[in-house]
């Protein structure tokens, strides 16, 4: 197998406009000094996600390929199993990359030669045009959109440490081999909101003692599209990511009656507060909900 220095690995389903907007921010990328691949894993799609992707082909060192088997964490296993670079750099199909995205993924790799890990930046960009309450409170509820800026400390060893999330983020594929995608977790079709597998993966591979590095030049813009910029998708969000956290926990009366508290003071402080104090009370009450097993809806 050729062995090339990046691997740009983008699992996409039924995405194609996105895909588009995110591989033509890679053309427009400086270009790494070595030799790369843009690797499409076509999961499980019914679009024209295979022809948007090779329309690019003569723009971009293009690798296609499909995975037939829905769920993220398959298509994920599949790119593990096809990459050729040194170094996967995994980025999702609604991820914009900044200018030196290539470059310094590729500068990190050769600096940090301890490091298997690398984490970039997100960050949220919200698409068409966003409700005033959700530009005024961003902030508070940026995590469901996958934000995360540069990390208190430049290195994590610890499999508690605050770590990079799978719209951008790399590992050594070496190393990614040896840890591979959990199915039951990611997003599949039914489960739309799950999560974590890219977490479990980067956890088990510092229990092994890997280390990792943030890459803060490696920049991305998230982008939320209007189905997002919801209230009742941002509830289904944080409802769904506390009780996965919560699970195996069995619910008590008690939290069942906090978490009916928590709304019903949410419910209140939208009428009368600004955004980001109601927001901070509406992202509590979905939590203590979905922690409790109560209103799965908003």
């Amino acid at each position: 197998m050729t062995e090339l220095g990046l691997t740009i690995a983008i699992c996409t389903r039924n995405r194609a406009p996105l895909l588009a907007r995110c591989l033509a921010a890679l053309v427009a990328a400086e270009r790494p000094t070595s030799a790369f691949e843009i690797l499409v894993v076509a999961n499980d799609c019914s679009d024209d996600t295979l022809s948007v992707a090779q329309s690019f082909a003569g723009r971009l060192p293009m690798v296609v390929m499909v995975e037939p088997q829905a769920g993220l964490s398959h298509a994920r296993n599949r790119t593990i199993a096809e990459a050729r670079g040194q170094l996967i750099v995994w980025l999702d199909d609604d991820a914009l990359v900044r200018s030196s995205f290539l470059r310094a993924y590729e500068a990190a790799m050769a600096a940090s030669p301890r490091c298997s890990i690398f984490g970039g930046v997100i960050v949220p960009c919200l698409d068409g045009e966003p409700p005033a309450w959700l530009l005024a409170g961003l902030d508070v509820v940026e995590s469901a959109y996958a934000a995360r800026r540069r990390a208190a400390a430049d290195i994590f060893a610890d499999v508690d440490a605050d770590l990079p999330f799978g719209a951008n983020y790399a590992m050594v594929a070496d190393v990614q081999r040896r840890f591979r995608f959990d199915p039951e977790l990611g997003r599949r079709p039914g489960n739309p909101f799950a999560g974590g597998e890219e977490i479990a993966v980067m956890r088990a591979a510092l229990a092994a003692g890997h280390v990792g590095c943030w890459v803060p030049e490696t920049i991305v813009d998230h982008l939320i599209g209007p189905e997002r910029q919801t209230e009742a998708w941002l509830w289904g969000y944080f409802h769904a990511d506390a009780k996965q956290r919560a699970s195996g926990r069995p619910a008590s009366l008690w939290g069942r009656l906090k978490a009916g508290r928590a709304f019903r003071r949410y419910r209140r402080a939208r009428t009368v507060a600004q955004p980001r104090e109601w927001l901070a009370l509406f992202v509590k009450a979905a939590q203590l909900a979905g922690k409790a097993g109560v209103r799965p809806d908003l």
